[in-house]
């Protein structure tokens, strides 16, 4: 006597190989997403820091806002403010007297994927000698 598989035997067994290749397919696609999602914000932090690292780099570095356009689709903002650090309390400095001048560096850098917007914020301080054409203020 033979034995062999039943036709419902077959139909379920091709039904659970389906769903099992659809659940394949679903993590394989959503893996390529987060990969080119993580692309383009490395693209972006790179292209940020690029920015940062240039801000200041022969011409002295200005309060206020700039913008532009990098590298195709991002675009940018940089807000520079000056920044006042916090002195101790039993610091023998006084505000005004650091041999250097803070400034506040906000960047946001942001790009279209399809119909969205993405947008990402990058901050840092950058230390500058006070320009010797400005004279010091007195405490």
């Amino acid at each position: 006597m033979q034995r062999g598989f039943t036709l419902i035997e077959v139909v379920l067994a091709l039904a659970i190989f389906a769903v099992a290749i659809g659940l394949c397919m679903q993590i394989a696609t959503s893996a390529l997403k987060q990969t080119r999602v993580a692309a383009e914000q490395t693209h972006a932090a790179l292209l940020a820091q690029s920015l940062l690292d240039t801000s200041g780099v022969g011409e002295r570095l200005q309060p206020g806002r700039t913008s532009g356009r990098l590298d195709g689709d991002y675009r940018w903002e940089l807000d520079v403010s000056p920044y006042e650090a916090d002195l101790q309390t039993d610091s023998p400095l006084t505000p005004g007297m650091l041999a250097v001048q803070l400034y506040r560096l906000e960047l946001t850098l942001s790009w279209a994927v399809g119909s969205k917007r993405r947008d990402m914020k990058f901050s840092t301080l950058r230390a500058m000698t006070p320009d010797p054409n400005v004279p010091m203020s007195s405490p």
